[in-house]
């Protein structure tokens, strides 16, 4: 029959010991996980905000661009086919919409997930605490 170990013997204090080590790496782990959480999303945002403003300065100095394109011409044509201008610019800015509407929707599904580095590192470490890396 095995005897318990002595209260104030090394082996006595080895489990709990060996416990608080292994919650204290689990913490360190998870920190430092958050902490590349935390930089990945706000290099996401910095690059999204940046694309954005970009965006829409091309977008409004565009849209600029034909309106007066086609105020000069509604005013070239006025007196011969002042509706034939306006019906085919307003054809125009709906199929800039759509267009535009496109691009962003294709630009935003071709993007990765916003942590989705992060999120890899912990199935990582998900896979080497089940021992099998």
């Amino acid at each position: 029959m095995r005897q318990a170990p002595a209260p104030g013997s090394a082996a006595a204090d080895d489990p709990p010991h060996a416990l608080r080590g292994m919650f204290a790496a689990s913490l360190d782990a998870l920190r430092t996980r958050l902490d590349l959480a935390a930089v990945e999303f706000e290099i996401y945002l910095l690059l999204l905000v940046r694309a954005l403003v970009w965006a829409m300065g091309a977008l409004a100095c565009a849209l600029l661009g034909i309106v007066f394109a086609l105020t000069a011409l509604v005013v070239a044509l006025w007196d011969t086919h002042r509706m034939l201008v306006l019906l085919g610019g307003s054809g125009l800015f709906v199929a800039l919409a759509v267009l535009f509407g496109y691009l962003g929707a294709r630009t935003m599904r071709d993007r990765p997930g916003v942590l989705e580095g992060s999120l890899q590192q912990l199935q990582e470490d998900q896979r080497r605490a089940r021992g099998s890396g």
